[in-house]
């Protein structure tokens, strides 16, 4: 790639710092900032037309993902690229700062993040996943920006169910019995109509009945349970109550406004169908599922799936030990949620899963351990349910399970014969005798079963 640019560009509010490198490293565009308009997009279109006009058969460019300050970028260098060279990358911020750190750059400015992106993209050209317009569809983008709205009011009706619990455990406490689970809708709308001890009480059993949920019984129960409580509620304490229940209901409603707004959408896509003939995979899941993962054919293998919903295992090996062995837990934590809710329904209604589950627990794993199994499992079901764009079928899935055993155990004989070769050539200049060596209890017997000092007591007990 001697003719490719390389152009680092770090998006900030309203503008972004760019510089452009060769392959070589050395400056082909000094540090300069363009601002996050049509001016500032049409500048870069003429300074792109001007580099191929250079000599540079390609450019490459990567942006750090901000938050979506990036995305104006991003979506004009992929227009870019439909009608020259013109590859854009969305790079992870933390490579990007670990080469950084590895370069031991002690200040950071906007230009100097701005090189650090045109080299990270220079060193790992061959990890860099560049953007496709092909890949990139604006519905599908709506809709993320649409779920993560809905994320957002479900986090402001959390913030005040939190702040409403602790008012009522202090105000109200002997209804605190019926939050266990949250706060129920009949009692949320108890509180709205009636958000104080004396009115409560002032209210009776007839009007206490006319709210939905609450029965003759349950209404002489709360009464009974208020008129316990010696101290009064305040005005002030009883219009926090009342304008923080009417908040709760007034998001919840618009919640579920938009739940369905954006089930509406994509209910129809043929994909979203498919998905839902997995067990335990509900239509408002797919379309969760769809959303996130626009296409598929993004991702060449399933592993590669699993590691960008962040359900793969993750270990650290170092010395003589092994720590970690657990779920990675990259990515979207939101996703994970709704996959965990669609396998306890797969674990219960399908005979694979249940197995899957089975399995797991009985090698000693704890329920949410095997459930990271499961949600691995599902994972790659979803992908080879989009990739074959076939609904899901529980035989196909044994066939494919067995021809993975076959593989598996093949795969694990050539590991073991490799780790042999590797241990022995990493041992081949080692003469100490193991009793000398200053190693610890665990390394001493690994050394043990080594397969060249097997070997030297073999070829030792022959000769005496």
């Amino acid at each position: 790639m001697a003719n490719s640019a390389y152009i680092g560009i770090d998006a900030s509010k309203g503008y972004a710092d760019l510089i452009a490198l060769h392959s070589n490293k050395e400056v082909a565009e000094e540090p300069f900032r363009l601002y996050d308009a049509a001016d500032g997009h049409r500048q870069l279109g003429e300074m792109i037309e001007g580099w191929f006009n250079k000599g540079f058969e390609k450019i490459y460019c990567g942006v750090e993902s901000t938050g979506g300050y990036e995305n104006n970028w991003v979506n004009y260098l992929q227009e870019a690229g439909k009608t020259n060279s013109v590859h854009v990358a969305r790079l992870n911020p933390k490579g990007v700062k670990s080469l950084g750190e590895a370069g031991l750059t002690r200040t950071i400015t906007d230009s100097v993040s701005a090189q650090n992106i045109a080299l990270y993209l220079i060193n790992f050209n061959h990890k860099v996943h560049y953007l496709q317009p092909s890949q990139t569809s604006k519905a599908y983008t709506d809709g993320r920006k649409h779920s993560s709205f809905i994320r957002m009011l479900k986090k402001q009706k959390n913030q005040l169910g939190n702040q409403l619990e602790k008012i009522i455990y202090q105000e109200l406490s002997p209804l605190m019995c019926y939050c266990r689970h949250g706060f129920p809708a009949w009692l949320l709308l108890l509180l709205e109509k009636y958000p104080g001890v004396e009115l409560i009480k002032k209210a009776g059993e007839k009007k206490l009945c006319k709210i939905k949920g609450i029965s003759h019984e349950k209404a002489i129960a709360l009464i009974k349970k208020v008129s316990s409580l010696t101290n009064l509620t305040s005005s002030h304490i009883s219009s926090i109550i009342k304008s923080t229940v009417e908040e709760i209901l007034r998001l919840d409603a618009a919640i579920n406004t938009q739940k369905i707004a954006l089930f509406n959408r994509f209910k129809n896509e043929k994909d979203a169908q498919l998905l839902t003939s997995i067990t335990g995979v509900g239509e408002q899941s797919a379309v969760e599922f769809l959303i996130e993962l626009e296409d598929v054919n993004r991702f060449d293998l399933a592993k590669k799936l699993n590691a960008y919903f962040g359900t793969h295992p993750m270990y650290k090996q170092s010395g003589d030990g092994t720590w970690g062995n657990h779920m990675s837990k990259k990515g979207r934590s939101e996703i994970r949620g709704v996959l965990f809710m669609c396998c306890l329904t797969a674990i219960r209604y399908d005979e694979m899963f249940k197995g899957i589950y089975a399995r797991a627990r009985a090698k000693g794993k704890n329920h949410f351990s095997a459930m990271g199994v499961v949600m691995n499992k599902m994972l790659r079901v979803i992908y080879g349910v989009l990739k074959n764009k076939t609904k899901y079928n529980r035989e196909v899935d044994y066939k494919n399970q067995e021809n993975a055993k076959i593989k598996q155990n093949e795969k694990e004989e050539k590991q073991a014969e490799a780790k042999k070769e590797i241990q022995t050539k990493l041992e081949r200049y080692n003469q100490a005798e193991l009793d000398d060596m200053p190693v610890s209890k665990r390394y001493t017997k690994k050394k043990r079963q080594s397969p060249k000092l097997h070997k030297e007591e073999c070829t030792g007990s022959s000769a005496s």
